[in-house]
């Protein structure tokens, strides 16, 4: 019995794991069904017992087959992260940068960020990806991004996440609608549709927990859209009302055009949250990646600023 693993068997063995079926990986791998079984078979000497069950005409892993599925995204991981090294170490500031970004953040910050790119890092290319949260963590954790901008929430336990911007979310609505015509208070706002993120977004599930907190119902949403960056849009060519940042109060496009966008002065619905700078803790980050990561920690607010159109 062999001490070993090889880096390929444990490619293969986590294709076979993901799909539960030979036949499916080896199509997926290019690679024939006994070439996959003996695979299969090489681990298992090594380990000295099964990984895999039947189950029905697909198999299925055994408890030991689960750890050794978890060890091996690891070690893959991590083998993809020496190869990204030393290439990196080669080019010195040179290479490619992942970043996911959340959508409000990715209106402020993509703007300035390229121009910082373009000035400091020339050789450099910027592949973003920008989704919400529970994408952009899964994508963290594959290894598939390198930074992520998101925001406070609870994260995993291999990530290391630094606050650099404070962000407060409002009520809003167009600057003519009815509401500012009235006595505004919590229950009036009720009286209004709205247009909201779905309820998997932090910021939604913090609205309703405050009106909740307030004895009053849920408010009435007519639209709920991922598309986050439409939304003030859609609030300035409507009577809906939104919960968004206050930054999108400060952009160009909301002065020109002919109704704009205005708080609903509402103290309790005013949600404090701060952006963050996440990483792998002990994930390979790249050096052009590491000298992002500090000029947003150091000079975050300012990039937030000019990203502001001028």
């Amino acid at each position: 019995m062999t001490d070993q693993l090889d880096l390929r068997d444990l490619l293969y063995f986590q294709t076979i794991a993901t799909l539960g079926h030979v036949g499916k990986a080896a199509d997926q791998l290019h690679r024939t069904q006994p070439a996959l079984t003996g695979c299969i078979r090489r681990i298992e000497r090594t380990l000295g017992t099964a990984v895999f069950e039947k189950d029905g005409r697909n198999i299925r892993l055994t408890p030991t087959g689960e750890l050794l599925l978890v060890r091996a995204k690891n070690i893959l991981s991590n083998a993809q992260d020496i190869i990204r090294e030393i290439r990196d170490y080669d080019k010195g500031l040179s290479g490619h940068i992942r970043l996911g970004v959340v959508p409000t953040a990715a209106h402020h910050l993509l703007l300035p960020m390229t121009r910082i790119l373009t000035k400091d890092f020339p050789d450099v290319q910027l592949k973003t990806v920008i989704g919400q949260t529970d994408l952009l963590y899964d994508l963290l954790n594959k290894r598939e991004l390198d930074l992520v901008i998101g925001l406070s929430t609870k994260l995993e336990e291999e990530f290391e996440a630094v606050p650099f911007y404070q962000d407060t979310m409002v009520v809003v609505a167009n600057s003519e609608h009815q509401i500012f015509n009235e006595a505004i208070s919590l229950k009036k706002l009720l009286d209004y549709k709205w247009v909201l993120s779905p309820t998997s977004v932090v910021s939604r599930q913090w609205l309703d927990r405050a009106f909740e907190l307030q004895g009053l119902t849920k408010p009435d949403v007519q639209i709920e859209t991922n598309l986050l960056l439409m939304i003030p849009s859609m609030i300035m060519q409507t009577e809906l009302l939104s919960f968004i940042s206050r930054r999108n109060l400060e952009t160009d496009n909301a002065q020109s055009a002919s109704k704009q966008l205005k708080e609903v002065p509402v103290e309790e619905f005013r949600m404090k949250r701060h952006y963050n700078v996440i990483n792998v803790k002990k994930g390979y980050l790249p050096p052009v990646a590491k000298r992002l990561r500090e000029i947003l920690i150091k000079e975050g607010r300012n990039i937030f600023e000019s990203g502001k159109t001028n």
